[in-house]
């Protein structure tokens, strides 16, 4: 009886001191290989295979770095903690889109998320790319993500703040977006080539869109930015060039009390085979384009308007040439020297 009062006090004993044990603490940085296996630490020794296992290891604001080129998910990456996921220089780290659905997904308030030269792209299906439906800040740079059939990169997250720098986005025709924003985010494009889209860029009802030193190249549309339900979209263009796309910007309101501001800075607008600029205005709604010093040049027409009377205003420097015509539709404004 003694002995087997002692086995047991001695597995229970075993047994709370099993339960007190804390958690693994997680690192600041986890490492994948194609070599790896999720049931490693995800060390630089013994590496992870996948990310969602690398997301697990890794404490919130750290980093998770691929090692060599291989493909590093089967289904979405949901990312739900701040972190930068990046492969080393030289390296393809893939992420793909399949079964219908997206490659990676931010849906968690408050969290800050950075993607650096990953390439992501499509596999039979997909959704999105990257889809950030919630939380503060997400930055894309030196990425490739090309093929998927929604958009490359949609951001609906109310208040976030994305980046999208030194990148490339290769459209699959058809319905699939490069950059589709709704709400108020406030979303800059620098460096990005955007190519082979039904839409380059769709900024839609309300927030605020910067795209600067980018390339908006062979789309039906280069960028169209829309207001709907009242909401204020304002989008700026500079030093950028747009060319090859059927419409190369179109900016539109839908119903009254929509307000759309579309200013185009230093661009060259050009080959176009419908429009350099497309616009249609909505009766009592407001839809405001601002020219200044932009070359629009051998498009099938300059700057046209298909419907209302949006404020069409120039510094008077822009440079139209060889348009069929240079305007159609409606009548430039000076603005006044500032």
């Amino acid at each position: 009886m003694e002995l087997r009062n002692a086995i047991a006090r001695a597995f229970f004993c075993a047994v709370a001191l099993f339960t007190a044990m804390p958690a693994p603490a997680q690192s600041f940085r986890a490492y994948l290989s194609s070599t790896g296996n999720d049931a490693n630490p995800c060390s630089l020794q013994q590496p992870c295979r996948l990310l969602p296992a690398a997301l697990a290891a890794v404490a919130d604001g750290g980093e998770i770095w691929m090692l060599d080129s291989a493909n590093y998910n089967t289904a979405t990456v949901s990312v739900t903690k701040s972190v930068t996921i990046l492969a080393i220089p030289g390296v393809n780290g893939s992420v793909l889109a399949t079964g219908g659905g997206n490659a990676i997904d931010i849906n968690t308030a408050g969290v800050k998320v950075t993607l650096r030269n990953l390439v992501i792209g499509h596999l039979t299906s997909s959704n999105r790319g990257v889809s950030f439906t919630q939380g503060a800040q997400l930055g894309i740079s030196g990425c490739e993500i090309s093929g998927i059939q929604g958009a490359a990169v949609y951001a609906s997250a109310s208040g976030g703040k994305v980046s999208v720098r030194n990148s490339v986005l290769r459209g699959s025709g058809g319905t699939s977006v490069g950059v589709r924003t709704l709400g108020d985010v406030n979303a800059t494009l620098d460096g990005v080539q955007v190519k082979g889209f039904l839409q380059g860029i769709y900024a839609d009802a309300g927030g605020r869109v910067t795209v600067s030193d980018s390339v908006l190249a062979g789309n039906t549309t280069g960028a169209i930015v829309i207001s709907s339900g009242g909401a204020d979209t304002r989008f700026v263009i500079a030093h950028s060039a747009v060319s090859g796309n059927a419409e190369g910007l179109r900016g539109q309101t839908t119903t009254m009390l929509d307000s759309v501001s579309l200013t185009a800075r230093n661009n060259s607008i050009s080959h176009n085979t419908t429009a350099g600029i497309r616009l249609s205005h909505a009766a009592s709604s407001s839809l405001v384009v601002a020219l200044d010093a932009n070359t629009i040049a051998e498009n099938n027409v300059g700057i046209e308007v298909i419907g209302g009377t949006p404020s069409l205003r120039t510094r008077e420097n822009n440079a139209m040439r060889f348009n069929t015509p240079d305007v159609s539709g409606g009548a430039l404004t000076p603005l006044a020297p500032q």
